[in-house]
């Protein structure tokens, strides 16, 4: 059977627009917490659930689909207004397509791909704007050459204090190659001695590596 080819004008306009890729080897995982009336998501106040939710935002408009709270088999499908700034508008500025694992009414779990950790931080200084407080759950750094050398460093493990540490030297570029945050900047930052973050960072360093390792 022969294949139809696109009219010719058709064929013209997808020559002009072409596309955008690029390749990412940074996979974050995000929770968002909505606590004020003044700072929530359309989405969260309408649909609750532990489960991935399909949503696309198209001009004023959020639609979403996700798997009913009470069968396995029904679909809900919805769509909320949007009438003030939300996160996953500050995630496509930041051209992050945003992929929302979970939400209930004060808080969005969202995995993302950035294009680096400079935009990372980017992104983060920004939904602090729409959100309460922006928590790193988890950070996977892809490998340059395969996908077998990426890591997870997953922070859920780690105590409050040592999480939060973490978080701030990661987006102040303290682990970056390319040279960022300085020991001594970075324990300025917390307000802390430098005593004191050696500790933490030696205790969150050492449950991530384990977490790494723990699998092989």
């Amino acid at each position: 059977m022969e294949s139809r080819r696109p009219p010719k004008i058709m064929q013209k306009n997808i020559r002009k627009s072409g596309s955008k890729r690029s390749k990412r080897t940074l996979v974050v995982e995000l929770a968002l917490e909505f606590g004020s009336a003044t700072k929530s998501c359309a989405v969260c106040s309408d649909c609750c659930l532990e489960k991935p939710i399909e949503h696309h935002v198209i001009d004023g408009t959020c639609y979403y689909t996700c798997q009913s709270g009470d069968s396995d088999t029904e679909i809900i499908q919805g769509r909320v207004e949007i009438d003030s700034e939300c996160a996953c508008r500050v995630l496509a500025h930041h051209d992050c397509i945003p992929s929302l694992q979970s939400v209930d009414s004060e808080r969005m779990v969202v995995r993302t791909n950035p294009q680096n950790r400079t935009v990372l931080r980017e992104l983060i200084a920004d939904l602090d704007d729409v959100v309460d407080e922006v928590r790193l759950r988890s950070l996977v750094v892809g490998g340059e050459q395969t996908s077998s050398s990426s890591a997870l460093v997953n922070l859920q493990e780690l105590t409050t204090l040592e999480r939060e540490t973490v978080e701030k030297a990661i987006l102040m570029g303290y682990y970056d190659k390319s040279g960022g945050a300085k020991f001594d900047e970075l324990a300025s930052e917390l307000d802390i001695t430098t005593s004191a973050l050696s500790k933490r960072l030696s205790s969150a360093e050492g449950k991530i590596m384990r977490n790494l390792y723990s699998n092989e």
